[in-house]
């Protein structure tokens, strides 16, 4: 070990020349040190880490995450490791920042937050994972995939050594582009099914096996090895919370089976305070019409600060308290939501509070007044747009046409009137409605715009004209609402809510 190297970077790659630069880039600062370990490339990777001052190893791939991550590290000199992937980077930090945590708060290895990206839009899962340790012989990575090195640290020093640092790394992995482009379920599942001839008695290869089918929709599949995990836990394995929420989500996309309801309640008692179990089980209280209680299991989660992500939770409980008739509730979690999420969850809230409005007009109107700052207006309109959401898009700017007009600032008021006039125009080719009902709206986009025009100009009488206008505004929106219903697809929440808690529980994650 070279003692003039405090840091290394150690990282295994394979082909991975359109992600790579980004990673090095981002530890340009912080490492002393870049090891490469290349198990195969056939593309310019090599020479992409080497542009970045990497000293590249070459090294057989064997089907093994662990023994390739453990031959990287034993190239390394420096006194610390820092072990990244080649589809993540480390968010802004310092040198110094680094160096002044480690001083105040020792350890033998540090968990960094590791946020991954499950889509374009933003959304993410979070999750803390050992990245940084120091680099000693006994501390090894085990594990053919989702290699681990949580487990021997902690062995060394008698169940601790760990501590969390307040930097992460973001991880773009999970992007469809990224699963497309590495194949990972082929991959995955033969490395899986060598190991386990090897080792058929692993509880964790099957957890590990079971996760690949999850995410693959293959649920029966996912069922099967995933009960199989279970006979053969020991007890203590640290992944056992991730594989009962594996096992709940079987059970919710396979609804007919028998042993759901045993499995849910058991799992509720068995870890009551796991905010992703307590989710999954509000759902799947919904999914059986007992909204009430869906209510109040979601209710407590809430109320006891469980760590789940805030606004995922409150959406859920939005549409919990809606199904159940709560419309008040409802609409509070829903903006509430708009205003602390983003990606799908902020456009599933937003449709279903078109919703509420729609079919709940006292309720609705107070739930579509003043509730949004004129940038979170912005973002709506954006988010919706960006997503191709025509209809959501539509009643974004007829929403931020209100409520600029409220606030008296009629030139935007008008912006946003001639967005909706123009999205109108153009959505005949892009929408999904019929193009005679897009007519109709886009006349009464250019009576909107008529109206804007003589407020600007100080023409008639205002507050008449102003008060005309909003009307017209409402009565817009209310009409695009019940565009946004007709084209929704029938089975929301339930369906939507699925696919999410899917990509962003826990069994996505590494385990610790």
């Amino acid at each position: 070990m070279n003692t003039a190297v405090f840091l290394s970077l150690c990282i295994i790659v394979k082909n991975e020349e359109h992600c790579l630069a980004r990673c090095l880039k981002s530890v340009a600062n912080i490492a002393d040190e870049i090891v490469v370990v290349d198990t195969g490339s056939t593309d310019n990777t090599v020479n992409v880490a080497r542009e970045h001052g990497a000293r590249v190893f070459f090294y057989e791939w064997e089907d093994d995450f662990a023994a390739a991550r453990n031959y990287a590290i034993s190239k390394a000199q420096g006194d610390w490791l820092l072990v990244l992937d080649a589809d993540e980077e480390l968010s802004s930090v310092t040198r110094q920042e680094l160096l002044a945590f480690m001083r105040q708060t020792p350890a033998e290895g540090y968990y960094f937050r590791i946020c991954s990206y499950l889509d374009e839009s933003g959304s993410m899962v979070d999750d803390y994972v050992v990245r940084l340790f120091k680099n000693l012989p006994e501390y090894r990575f085990v594990g053919t995939i989702h290699e681990q090195i949580a487990g021997t640290i902690l062995s060394c020093n008698e169940g601790g050594g760990l501590a969390f640092v307040p930097f992460t790394i973001r991880h773009y992995g999970y992007c469809r582009q990224e699963i497309e482009h590495k194949r990972k379920f082929n991959r995955n599942t033969a490395i899986i099914r060598k190991a386990l001839r090897k080792n058929v008695q692993d509880p964790f290869l099957h957890y590990s096996l079971g996760i690949e089918y999850l995410h693959n929709k293959d649920y029966q599949q996912a069922d099967e090895w995933l009960q199989k995990a279970v006979v053969l836990l020991k007890g203590d394995e640290g992944y056992i919370p991730q594989l009962i929420t594996a096992i709940l989500l079987v059970k919710l996309a396979l609804p007919d089976d028998p042993g759901a309801e045993t499995w849910f309640r058991k799992a509720v008692l068995a870890l009551p305070e796991n905010a992703d179990i307590r989710c999954l089980y509000g759902l799947w209280l919904m999914q059986r019409h007992n909204y009430q209680d869906a209510v109040a299991a979601l209710e407590e989660v809430a109320n006891k600060g469980y760590l789940a992500e805030r606004g995922r939770l409150t959406a859920l409980l939005g549409d919990a308290y809606s199904l159940a008739g709560k419309y008040d509730q409802a609409v509070e979690c829903y903006i509430e939501a708009i205003n602390s999420s983003s990606g799908k969850i902020v456009l599933h809230c937003w449709q279903r509070l078109l919703r509420v409005w729609l079919h709940n007009p006292e309720i609705g109107e107070k739930a579509l007044v003043n509730v949004l700052s004129s940038e979170k207006t912005a973002n709506l309109f954006r988010l919706t747009y960006e997503a191709g959401r025509f209809e959501l898009a539509l009643a974004a700017s007829l929403y931020a046409a209100r409520e600029r007009g409220k606030a008296n600032d009629i030139a935007a008021m008008t912006a946003y009137c001639n967005i909706y006039r123009q999205l109108l125009v153009a959505a005949p080719t892009a929408g999904p409605l019929p193009a005679h009902v897009y007519g109709i709206l886009t006349n009464g986009a250019e009576i909107l715009l008529l109206q804007c025009t003589l407020m600007q100009m100080g023409g008639g009488n205002i507050a008449r004209i102003k008060q005309a206008t909003d009307l017209a505004v409402r009565e817009q929106l209310r009409l695009i609402a019940v565009l946004v219903q007709a084209t929704a697809p029938h089975d929301l929440p339930l369906s939507f809510w699925q696919g999410v808690l899917l990509g962003e529980t826990g069994v996505n994650r590494q385990p610790s």
